[in-house]
């Protein structure tokens, strides 16, 4: 839930990247960074570079109310046996992007992805249609990738943005970046009417 400090005119929004492992979250923190200009993100990874727990990494805008906005951004972690950090991460969460792979042989693993989201959501009293969303099918330049139309049939029924992307070339990631940038602020202005 977004954090409002009126009196310094400063607003905290938390963005999770959620997804599958491997499936290039950590990737576009990474490239966002670059992008944007921002520090590193902090990574705790494995041995063979997954991602732990979370990567982290704050970005901060000024809107034209004078208002600062501060989006705090976590990756989940895709690996089944860290379930449970999984599910804290999305804690007061005010936007979420959910990161596909494009591959046909994780297609099956995106499906399950997103189902546990949803499972996740509810059990929490929201449901993935109250939340910010936005979805980015990741990997777009490998070879034996899912056409968009079949990725959005079994992922996005719920008609949010998507986005295709290239994460680890930065292509789609400021992209996809901006649009949960601008759903989410646009709800917690709307609830507060900061405008």
């Amino acid at each position: 839930m977004a954090i409002i400090n009126h009196g310094k005119k400063e607003i905290n929004l938390k963005i999770v990247y959620w997804g599958t492992g491997l499936g290039g979250k950590t990737e576009n923190v990474i490239q966002l960074s670059k992008i944007l200009g921002c520090p590193e993100p902090i990574i705790l990874s494995t041995e063979k570079g997954r991602t732990l727990f979370f990567d982290f990494n704050p970005i901060e805008k000024e809107l034209p109310n004078g208002y600062k906005v501060r989006f705090s951004i976590f990756t989940t972690p895709g690996q089944v046996i860290y379930a449970g950090a999984r599910k804290l991460l999305l804690e007061g969460i005010d936007g979420i992007v959910f990161v596909a792979d494009s591959q046909e042989k994780r297609h099956e693993s995106n499906i399950v992805s997103m189902e546990e989201l949803i499972k996740e959501l509810e059990k929490r009293g929201t449901s993935i249609e109250e939340i910010p969303l936005v979805i980015q099918y990741n990997k777009r330049d490998l070879p034996k990738i899912l056409p968009v139309e079949t990725l959005r049939a079994d992922l996005n029924p719920f008609n949010r943005p998507d986005l295709e992307a290239i994460a680890v070339k930065g292509i789609g990631v400021k992209e996809t970046f901006n649009e949960i940038a601008k759903l989410s602020l646009k709800e917690i202005l709307y609830k507060q009417a900061l405008f």
